[in-house]
């Protein structure tokens, strides 16, 4: 990288003799290079002067490796909690249909911290099993009522999906009208080959139809979102019910269905698990947080404002007015809480709002400890103001302050900036220095200096890569504890701070990805990098090897041989869906003026007839030799293309220790494309794949025949 340059690359002696030897052309008249003449005394003080200004220039410190970062159009990653998820069954009795978790509870894995990240209302519903129709025929029962662990293994449209295979989820209660019911599905996705992450233009492979039971039978069930993407990974699947479930009397259950309408999956979807109560945590601890919401009038200059905060119910609230950009503090006159959790302040204000205007609010809530730790400090109104934070492990992006002005006395809210440059002096921003714990603000001319009291609106502290912990660790709610709280995943993408190198090691390595068709290798690793798509092997070949007339060669044009993971043996064809995700992610990345072509792979079967003599110890010997010919012609390992060698066959056979002689040996194929060459080889075509169709070997015994 550039910042490896050493600009200190010569001596004081160097440099004052390079000034010397110019001398004579820029002023011949000067000859006397002796140490007494004033002139050469002179050149070794200049010479000086530059040695020590190319060695200050050299040093590169952290601060001038970030500003390099910002012409890289990056910075520094920093701090990110963990994610991850609990499922929560309510306590065994429970008579509501709710119970309302507020945003911001808190789940605990030892002293560890999780925090929700938005209001969840689980429900008492419990699935009792699932069956598969193949048609109207069933096919198979996954009974998990008594499994408390919820393990399943449970093939939705079946091991070989074809359109029109449903699967029936029964449940012992029926979803709410009032609300959304959300679905958590663990799928499988464990092959061979990794399905790589699916983007937002990814062509779905299959369309699934859902259907709820009820008093007119089987009807549409809306799906509000779908990030399973049809059960190709795990996801949330979230139902808005348009009318009341009934019970099937014949089972004594409710029942949902999913129906496959469309099928091009690659692999039959496996589900594993499905959780109806699952709810999505961070590792994290909140010492205050805000939202911004309307109030509701009620009368009388008075006004309601409602929370769903953690914060607000346990802790302290403060309600401020917006009043052109700024805000008003208020102070709250009633508190109340609702059945559904949230908690309602009442709070006077009897200005006018705009006709048909709504009073907007900031509702900050905090710890109750946390009162006095929430002013930060107090603003002089010079610049460079720098302030210390007592507090470690902040998250960068979960820290918003707001700022006291002393000439109208409103609060304004101050930005974030990774920098001063570019600010204006207009500019309310300030600079979160996490390396030394420092808040800074501006110099007057980039950023506003605060002239007031600096108050924290949102702070949150995390462990990091620490909260990345394994499942089965968060255990206990704690604004709840009698509800039964269970992990079965462990949490991820937890990071620290990260350094500068760690941030130039992190370019270096982005700037080696492919994103680029250039070469053979670039192209093949765009498509094994194709979102979503299960891509088990794929080759470039020349256009003219696939078929065409050598005088119809362009070189601008490649042909791309894609073989997917497919669950159908030897698929020939790739599906519509699976070429429109090729084609989208290729156009991306393919040079202006390329065209490119998508192949099918060939099939080509393999016959191999032998005559081994073997030797009489080995009683499995055939056992051994048909293995050896098939671990060769392995059409799952073979690359496209190779072509099939009856000599490398031969010498595999001939080194098994069970092998006295090999006779004779050929090779057959069965196919289109295909050649045999003078040697006993077959060249498959460009695009072709070997199989072993057939095997004839005549075994023979040493000693009973002669050689």
């Amino acid at each position: 990288m550039f910042y490896d340059l050493n600009l200190d690359d010569k001596s004081y002696r160097e440099i004052e003799e390079d000034a010397i030897f110019r001398i004579p052309g820029e002023c011949p008249e000067w000859t006397n290079y002796n140490q007494s003449d004033p002139g050469m005394m002179l050149i070794g003080l200049l010479s000086w002067l530059k040695e020590i200004q190319q060695y200050h220039i050299s040093q590169i410190g952290g601060w001038k490796r970030q500003k390099y970062l910002k012409l890289l159009g990056t910075s520094m990653e920093h701090a990110c909690p963990a994610k991850g998820a609990v499922s929560v069954e309510l306590p065994a009795g429970s008579m509501g249909s709710q119970y309302p978790i507020l945003k911001g509870a808190r789940f605990f894995a030892g002293n560890m911290t999780f925090e929700t990240i938005q209001k969840e209302f689980p429900r008492p519903i419990k699935l009792i099993g699932a069956y598969l129709l193949n048609g109207e025929a069933l096919e198979q029962y996954v009974n998990i009522g008594n499994d408390l662990e919820k393990r399943m293994r449970l093939y939705p449209f079946g091991e070989q999906p074809k359109a029109g295979n449903r699967c029936c989820f029964v449940m012992d209660r029926g979803f709410d009208t009032g609300g959304q019911t959300v679905l958590t599905f663990d799928i499988c996705t464990e092959y061979e080959v990794a399905r790589n992450p699916i983007g937002a233009d990814f062509v779905p492979l299959a369309k699934i139809h859902w259907e709820y039971q009820s008093e007119n039978g089987w009807e549409e069930l809306p799906v509000d979102f779908d990030t399973t993407y049809a059960f190709l990974q795990s996801g949330k699947i979230g139902f808005h019910l348009p009318g009341e479930m009934v019970e099937d009397l014949e089972y004594g259950a409710w029942q949902i269905r999913v129906t496959l309408s469309e099928n091009d999956y690659d692999v039959a979807p496996l589900i594993q698990n499905i959780y109806f109560n699952e709810i999505e945590v961070r590792q994290q601890y909140s010492f205050c947080d805000y939202e911004d919401c309307e109030a509701v009038p009620c009368g009388g200059g008075m006004y309601r404002v409602k929370s769903g905060m953690y914060l607000a119910k346990m802790g302290q609230a403060e309600i401020y007015v917006q009043v052109e950009d700024g805000f008003v503090q208020v102070p709250v006159k009633e508190r109340e809480e609702t059945r559904e959790g949230d908690v309602v302040y009442s709070f006077c204000w009897q200005e006018q709002t705009e006709e048909g205007g709504a009073l907007k609010v900031r509702l900050a809530a905090y710890e109750k400890e946390f009162r006095k730790r929430r002013k930060i400090g107090t603003g002089k109104a010079y610049a460079n103001q720098e302030y210390w934070l007592d507090i470690p492990d902040i998250v960068y992006d979960e820290f918003e302050i707001m700022v006291w002005d002393r000439q109208d006395g409103r609060f304004y809210p101050y930005r974030r900036v990774e920098d001063f440059d570019g600010c204006t002096p207009e500019d309310m921003v300030y600079v979160l220095d996490l390396a030394e714990n420092r808040l800074l603000f501006g110099n007057c001319e980039n950023g506003m200096a605060p002239d007031g009291e600096i108050l924290l609106l949102r702070l949150r502290v995390c462990d990091g890569q620490s909260g990345n912990i394994k499942a089965g660790r968060i255990r206990e709610c704690g604004d709840c504890p009698e509800l039964l709280v269970r992990q079965y995943r462990p949490t991820c993408g937890g990071r620290d701070n990260e350094t500068v190198e760690d941030c130039y090691e992190r370019i270096r390595q982005k700037l080696r990805n492919i994103n680029r068709g250039v070469t053979y290798a670039d192209y093949e690793q765009l498509v094994r990098q194709t979102p979503g798509l299960l891509i088990k092997d794929c080759k470039v070949i020349p256009v003219t090897e696939s078929g065409e007339a050598q005088d119809s060669f362009r070189e601008n044009e490649i042909a791309i041989v894609v073989r997917p993971l497919s669950y159908q043996k030897r698929d020939k064809r790739l599906s519509e869906k699976y070429r429109r995700n090729l084609e989208q992610a290729l156009q991306k990345g393919k040079m202006l003026g390329t065209s490119i072509r998508l192949l099918n792979p060939e099939y080509v079967g393999i016959a191999v007839f032998a005559e081994i003599v073997i030797r009489p110890q080995f009683t499995d010997a055939e056992e051994m030799i048909e293995e050896a010919v098939s671990s060769y012609v392995n059409e799952h390992s073979w690359e496209i293309g190779k072509p099939v060698s009856g000599s490398v066959l031969y010498g595999i056979i001939d080194i098994l220790p069970c092998v006295w002689q090999v006779r004779s040996l050929s090779v057959e194929a069965r196919g289109r494309g295909y050649r045999h060459l003078v040697n006993g080889d077959v060249k498959l075509p460009p695009n072709g794949l070997p199989y072993l169709k057939e095997t004839d070997i005549r075994i023979f015994t040493a000693g009973e025949t002669d050689f």
